[in-house]
């Protein structure tokens, strides 16, 4: 994901999951731009959801089900 990214010149950050999104470990990509531009970055079956941040919230826009 992060080669795909930064050959399309989309600037990003990968972090650890927000705790105030969920406890435990897991890795989270913050990418700035519409929600449009976020969801063509959706990996079936790697991609849990997909979350809006507004300063310190967090909105869930989508989630996807788990690899099979």
């Amino acid at each position: 994901m992060r080669k795909a990214l930064q050959a399309a010149g989309v600037a990003f950050e990968v972090k650890d999951i927000p705790r105030q999104l969920r406890s435990g470990c897991g890795l989270c990509i913050l990418l700035e731009g519409t929600e449009a531009d976020a969801r063509g970055w959706i990996v079936p079956e790697q991609t849990a959801a997909l979350y809006q941040q507004n300063g310190e919230a967090w909105r869930c826009l989508a989630t996807f089900p788990p690899a099979g």
